[in-house]
C-alpha cells in the first residue's frame, strides 16, 4: 500500500506539518455504560491511507489562531487541534503563540477519527517544536482528556483498545486487504449514538469470542471480514438514509458491507484492486455516494517522524 507524504519541517525548527491519518475499526464491541457515564468498549482500530494535513507555525503573537480548509470544522475550542494546544501549553507551562491551519480530508462525523487524529497530531507535533521531550507515556494521559479514540493515534498503526479507549495494545501489522471506502455526505453523531445505544449482554459475550478468536491466530484479515460492530444495525435503523444506502450498495453486487465507528461511513474489503476499482466505478455511476480505494497504512508517518526527531 502507499505511504503518507513525508512529514515536513522547517530548516528553522519554527514550523512543521504532519498528516493525521483516518482509522476504521476492523472490530468494536460497545459493553454497557459505565458509573462515570462512558462505556467500555473493545476494538481493532487500524490506520488507513487517508489524512488530514497539520500545519504548526511558531509565531511571535500570543494566542492559538486555527484556521480549517476544504471540509467544514470548528476553528474555536471545540476543535481537538485547539484543545490539544491548550491543554499542552498548560500541561507544559509553554506559551501558546501558534499559526495552525488544519486541511480536513477526513469526513466529520464518519467514524474514521479524524478529529481524534487530528488531536494526538497536535500534541505530537508540539511536543517536537516546543523541544518538550515528552514520552508517549505522558502525552498518552493528556490525550485521554481530549477523548477516547486519541491515544490509539499516538500507539498505532494497528492496535487493540479496551477500557474507555486508553487501555491500548499493539498488535502486529497483518493485513493484506484493500478496502473501498463509502462516504455517504452526512454525519452521524458518536455522543447520540452511545446515548441511544442499548447494552445486549449475550450478542456483546458473543461478538467478544469471536474477535478473541481471530486475535489469538493473528488473523487481522479474517476479523475484518466479520463485520462485528455492536453499532452496525442500530445506527442502520436510526440513520434511514444509510440503512438505504446499505441496501443500494448491496443492489449493486457490492457486500458484505461494514460500518466504521458509529458511522457514517461504509466499506467494502478485498484481496483484489480490480474489484474494489470495479466497485468504485459502479458507486460513481449510480452516484449514491462518495466511494474510493484505499489501503492500510503499514507505517504511520507521523510515527516515524517522531522517531527521528528522537522524541
Amino acid at each position: 500500500m502507499t505511504s503518507l507524504p513525508k512529514t515536513d519541517s522547517n530548516p528553522s525548527g519554527n514550523s512543521i506539518t504532519v498528516h493525521p491519518p483516518a482509522k476504521i475499526n476492523l472490530s468494536l464491541v460497545v459493553f454497557d455504560r459505565r458509573p462515570d457515564d462512558f462505556h467500555d468498549i473493545h476494538t481493532v482500530m487500524a490506520t488507513i491511507d487517508l489524512c488530514d494535513d497539520l500545519s504548526i507555525r511558531l509565531s511571535e503573537e500570543k494566542g492559538i489562531r486555527l484556521r480549517c480548509s476544504w471540509l467544514v470544522a470548528p476553528e474555536n475550542p471545540e476543535n481537538l487541534v485547539y484543545r490539544a494546544a491548550l491543554l499542552l501549553s498548560e500541561y507544559s507551562n509553554t506559551t501558546a503563540a501558534l499559526d495552525i491551519t488544519l486541511h480536513k480530508r477526513i469526513p466529520v462525523g464518519g467514524g474514521l477519527g479524524g478529529a481524534s487524529s487530528d488531536g494526538a497530531a497536535c500534541l505530537l507535533a508540539l511536543n517536537h517544536l516546543w523541544k518538550l521531550g515528552l514520552p508517549i507515556e505522558a502525552l498518552s494521559r493528556l490525550a485521554c482528556e481530549l477523548g477516547s479514540d486519541v491515544p490509539f493515534f499516538l500507539h498505532g498503526p494497528v492496535a487493540m483498545c479496551s477500557g474507555r479507549g486508553e487501555i491500548i495494545t499493539k498488535l502486529p501489522y497483518r493485513l493484506s486487504k484493500a478496502l473501498l471506502l463509502i462516504i455517504p455526505g452526512f454525519p452521524i453523531s458518536t455522543a447520540k449514538m452511545y446515548k441511544s445505544y442499548v447494552y445486549d449482554e449475550a450478542n456483546c459475550r458473543d461478538q467478544l469470542r469471536r474477535v478473541g478468536y481471530f486475535l489469538k491466530s493473528g488473523d487481522l484479515d479474517g476479523l475484518l471480514t466479520q463485520g462485528i460492530n455492536s453499532f452496525t444495525e442500530p445506527a442502520m435503523s436510526a440513520v434511514k438514509p444509510l440503512g438505504v444506502l446499505r441496501g443500494q450498495l448491496e443492489d449493486l453486487g457490492i457486500e458484505p458491507i461494514y460500518m466504521s465507528g458509529s458511522g457514517s461511513c461504509l466499506f467494502a474489503s478485498s484481496d483484489s484492486i480490480e474489484q474494489l476499482t470495479a466497485w468504485e466505478k459502479l458507486v460513481r455511476e449510480n452516484n449514491i455516494a462518495e466511494a474510493k480505494v484505499i489501503g492500510f497504512q503499514g507505517q504511520s508517518q507521523i510515527f516515524t517522524e517522531v522517531q527521528h526527531a528522537g522524541i
